[in-house]
């Protein structure tokens, strides 16, 4: 067992230098998004010692800037995953770091818990708690003058959109540990409700990708990683319904800020 174990690490390092390879001739090549050391889509969020990666760029109807992410990732406890209504999140205001291959880039400071609005709510539903896995982290200062909406090698997103149907392609992002960088990757949606999807890709996801985004076939910003399996099944909720609820709930105005560079989804297909 332990051999396979090993065996099977080396195949997933393996495959993701290959796709840094390829996919930084994408459209928002990798080399550039590095260089620059951009705070966007793709960069690794540490809140309380637990690493995840930011979906996508986001404003407000006062032009505050933010870094989304999964709100299972900002608790008191390490939840498994998302629908965990009674985990306890930690409170507006904490500060999280914001990292790139290791490297500090700055800080951002928590402003909204989908968990924690829900429980002002009453919800008490985990099939509800798990279709609205989302936070939001406020830049200031440096950061924010350090951001890029760009999602790395894909390019977009092109605005906001419903999850796809089951067998449309989605394109999203991955790291293979904690503090190395995103690689890009494709999946297949296997099964779709509306507010949650199953995305299977041929590259799992680790712990440190909850909280990522998917893209679909246009460029929009579709979902939100929240779970996934060694299958490589992941759990994806809708990132239009978890916006909308967010916007309802203390964060007027919220909408996705669109990328400055083109969606081409040929990075590694």
């Amino acid at each position: 067992m332990q051999n396979k174990g090993i065996l099977a690490a080396v195949v997933l390092s393996v495959l993701a230098a290959l796709l840094v390879v390829v996919g930084a001739t994408g459209p928002a090549a990798a080399a550039d998004a590095v260089a620059t050391r951009r705070i966007g889509p793709g960069t690794q969020i540490v809140t309380a010692h637990r690493s995840c990666t930011a979906n996508f760029l986001f404003r407000d109807a006062r032009h505050r800037v933010y870094l989304g992410y999964a709100a299972s990732c900002a608790t008191r406890s390490r939840v498994a995953g998302p629908g965990t209504c009674t985990a306890r999140p930690l409170p507006r205001g904490t500060r999280v770091r914001l990292v790139d291959h290791g490297h500090t880039l700055g800080y951002g400071t928590l402003r909204y818990s989908s968990l924690r609005a829900e429980q002002r709510l009453g919800i008490t539903d985990p099939a509800t708690c798990a279709a609205n896995d989302f936070a939001l982290v406020r830049l200031r200062g440096e950061a924010r003058r350090r951001t890029s909406a760009s999602m790395p090698y894909w390019g977009g997103p092109t605005g906001l959109g419903a999850l796809p149907p089951a067998g449309a392609t989605v394109f999203g992002l991955t790291r293979v540990a904690g503090s190395t960088r995103t690689v890009p990757r494709a999946g297949q949606v296997t099964e779709c409700t509306g507010t949650q999807a199953t995305v299977n890709t041929p590259l799992p996801s680790t712990p440190a990708a909850r909280g990522g985004g998917f893209l679909d076939d246009t460029g929009r910003a579709v979902g939100v990683l929240t779970a996934s399996e060694h299958s490589g099944d992941n759990l994806v909720v809708s990132l239009a319904d978890v916006v909308a609820f967010a916007r309802a709930h203390g964060v007027a105005g919220l909408h996705v800020v669109r990328g400055h560079d083109a969606f081409s989804g040929s990075a590694i297909l």
